[in-house]
């Protein structure tokens, strides 16, 4: 090899690392580093945000330890839009709509006047507690927990004042000869509050009793543990008292994986260079230097240096293609079957937030209702017993019942208790499936009847004047009662299509 040939290669080599330099330059501004050095944050255990690895996250799904999985739930009940909305769907899918049936004793009657008060004092009181606000709350946190813990601290005809026990500091393990579920207290709860006046305000808000008991247990005269007295305390377990949804957490992360990748894969495709081929003389000598060739790369890069998916490649090689596309609906498929997975994790439909067939929706409701009423059951002994504590006598006492009313069902329940009702069956039902309560449908009866008397004032319409205003045919049918056919067809009719 001659010596000019030589420094010509030396020239070329020199040129090339300074227009990949370039290039880098123009790449790294298009954000993929960017983009993936926050996914791998979210993966990677960070000592300020506490994120999970998925190492760790099998590890305490695969443990015994429930301190650890509480943990977990609640990390991801703040950082993850899924594990949250679901954990929601599931405790505000009940109305939490309950009755208050008086029970008198053998040989007495409702209508005597001392129970009649019994029973509006007790109506009153429930009304003042805001009973489905508050059993909202205890939902969330025993869905995301697996267990509210709390201790009445106050019950007055205003309302009903439950403070929240840390999960950490509770548990039950004992059953009293009742049957009753005996709770316990961590007094060491106290200890973990390092501000001392942060300690003392916290002390303020608990009872008496337990304050007595830390400062005995203080001086060693008391095991840690403070059993709480039956009467003040609530122990609500969703199920077995581990957060139930853990399980969709891996799901969960496959999904951000899934989309991950796919919002890569989308950047790289609409990724677009420039080739500018440096053309060759007739002899097959170079039209240009390599250092020539270097200031027209370096002139289109920045010529193009504001356009973040542009790159530019200079050679003196023949380029046939540079850039691979890849199968969309592939990608798409991918991240719609990590996102059904979620919801099969979980037990309910893919289809509960955006659905296109009421059939396996409606299905899909109804085990989720299933599930939360066995927590209703639980809401409906503690009220039983709140309201026995407080109201009953020698002449009645009381049982609380919540209703099996949702958001996705309350019409047709409403529909098929007014069909009981004119039966002869309760007419209250359906006043509280429409969310009035027991004190409210009274009064606005004697608001209607004795004040406005509207009876006198609003007549029906005769039968036979209303029977010729109706519609020929058969009334529509509700969408839960279509088949899939004809669903599909009413989909297809709005877009537009053909139904044939």
């Amino acid at each position: 090899m001659d010596k000019k040939t030589q420094e010509q290669i030396t020239l070329f080599t020199d040129a090339y690392k300074k227009m990949i330099d370039n290039v880098d330059k123009i790449s790294s501004a298009r954000g993929l580093d960017d983009y993936w050095g926050y996914y791998n944050r979210w993966l990677k255990r960070d000592k300020k945000t506490g994120a999970y690895t998925r190492e760790e996250i099998d590890k305490v799904l695969d443990s015994a330890d429930l301190d650890s999985k509480i943990q977990l739930s609640r990390y991801f009940f703040e950082h993850n839009s899924f594990y949250r909305r679901i954990l929601l769907h599931y405790a505000t899918l009940l109305k939490y709509m309950g009755i208050l049936i008086p029970n008198p004793t053998f040989g007495l009657n409702l209508s005597k006047p001392s129970i009649q008060k019994k029973y509006r004092n007790a109506a009153t009181f429930l009304d003042n507690a805001n009973l489905p606000s508050l059993f909202t709350h205890f939902a969330i946190r025993a869905l995301r927990d697996g267990t509210y813990y709390g201790l009445i601290s106050d019950v007055s005809n205003k309302g009903l004042v439950i403070l929240d026990l840390p999960t950490k500091y509770c548990r039950s393990k004992y059953i009293d000869s009742d049957g009753n579920d005996v709770l316990e207290f961590n007094v060491q709860y106290f200890d973990s509050i390092v501000e001392e006046k942060i300690k003392e305000n916290t002390l303020d808000v608990y009872p008496e009793f337990i304050v007595n008991w830390y400062r005995l247990y203080k001086k060693g005269k008391r095991i840690n543990w403070c059993p709480l007295p039956g009467d003040i305390a609530v122990y609500l377990p969703l199920v077995d008292g581990i957060p139930t949804f853990l399980e969709l957490i891996p799901a969960a992360l496959e999904y951000e994986e899934a989309k991950a990748i796919n919002k890569a894969r989308d950047l790289n495709e609409i990724r677009k260079i420039i080739v500018q081929r440096i053309p060759h003389l007739q002899d097959g000598g170079l039209l240009f230097e390599p250092d020539e060739a270097e200031y027209i790369h370096k002139g289109t890069v920045n010529m193009l240096k504001d356009d973040s998916n542009v790159s530019v490649l200079t050679t003196y090689a023949d380029v046939d293609s540079i850039v691979a596309h890849s199968n969309n609906d592939n990608a798409l498929n991918s991240v719609d079957k990590a996102l059904t997975n979620i919801y099969a994790e979980s037990g309910s439909s893919s289809q509960l937030f955006g659905t296109e067939s009421n059939l396996s929706l409606e299905t899909s409701i109804n085990n989720d209702m299933a599930l939360m009423m066995i927590f209703a059951k639980r809401l409906n002994k503690l009220v039983t017993r709140l309201m026995n504590d407080k109201f009953s006598n020698g002449e009645v006492s009381f049982n609380y019942e919540i209703l099996p009313i949702t958001y996705y069902n309350e019409s047709r329940y409403i529909e098929n208790s007014m069909k009981l009702a004119n039966s002869g069956y309760s007419f209250l039902i359906p006043a509280l499936a429409m969310g009035i309560s027991q004190s409210e449908i009274v009064n606005i009866k004697d608001l209607e009847n004795d004040v406005l008397k509207l009876a006198d004032k609003l007549i029906p319409l005769s039968t036979s004047y209303t029977q010729s205003g109706n519609s020929p045919g058969r009334p529509a049918l509700d969408p839960q009662d279509k088949s899939e056919k004809t669903v599909a067809n009413e989909i297809s009719l709005d877009r537009g299509g053909n139904t044939n």
